[in-house]
């Protein structure tokens, strides 16, 4: 049976809400840039304390939590596992920008803050970041052009989000990497599987492997279908027993 049968309207309303906190807090999810970044022990102080980030993977967005700052307690990331020079966490400062509504930040690593951390902020919203989109963040420190199927954009140097939304149903799709200098030389070509239900989230890197070619792709996928059902259990609805429609 497929998660289509499994999940009616109902449901789907219900869940949907259920992802999110109240309307009048602002979501902020969390994403570990790699596998030694996610291991590390760290919080989210917000204007109700310090909450322990849990479960933290670099290939999937964390849970959501509430952004609300106050001025008593700033919102911050806190290295738990990193005390400053006076013996309590370091923290660094996430700063969001008035209008961003689901703020999604990017935990990297740098040796040279007392947390070992810097974080890079990406507006997740749906509304803008639609199911089916691939959104690409080019850092490779070198601008380079996308073609996806017949659509050519390009990536500038300074991580700055590209989307391309290729609509209509689940196909196949040529994706290719060039620079502008040298078009002729494809630096990756392959095929692409879209799916109007799954985003993308992808960051073109640096290739370290030569039989890969010199770019790389670290792609977090976002399946809408697989959030509502984790959200219904989360919930305790029945999915594979709806209700029965009321008679009129």
């Amino acid at each position: 049976m497929s998660l289509k049968t499994l999940i009616t309207p109902a449901v789907l309303l219900t869940t949907l809400l259920a992802l999110h906190p109240a309307a009048s807090a602002v979501p902020i999810r969390f994403l570990p840039w790699d596998d030694a970044t996610a291991a590390r022990k760290l919080g989210l102080q917000n204007a109700s304390g310090i909450i322990e980030l849990r479960d933290l993977h670099p290939y999937k967005r964390s849970a959501p939590a509430d952004a609300t700052g106050s001025k008593e307690s700033p919102l911050r990331l806190v290295a738990i596992d990193r005390p400053d020079s006076e013996g309590r966490p370091a923290t660094l400062d996430i700063r969001l920008t008035p209008d961003i509504k689901s703020p999604l930040v990017l935990i990297l690593p740098d040796a040279r803050h007392a947390t070992g951390l810097r974080t890079f902020i990406i507006e997740d919203n749906t509304a803008g970041f639609s199911w089916g989109c691939l959104r690409f963040i080019n850092a490779t420190g070198k601008e380079l052009l996308v073609r996806l199927d017949k659509t050519v954009k390009s990536l500038p140097d300074k991580w700055t989000p590209v989307d391309l939304k290729p609509g209509g149903d689940a196909r196949n799709m040529a994706v290719q990497i060039a620079t502008r200098e040298d078009l002729k030389t494809i630096l990756y070509s392959a095929i692409w599987e879209h799916n109007p239900d799954i985003r993308k989230l992808i960051f073109v890197i640096p290739g370290t492997d030569v039989r890969t070619g010199p770019v790389e792709f670290k792609i977090i996928p976002e399946d809408r279908r697989s959030l509502v059902l984790e959200a219904s259990l989360k919930s305790g609805q029945d999915t594979t027993n709806p209700p029965a429609a009321e008679n009129p």
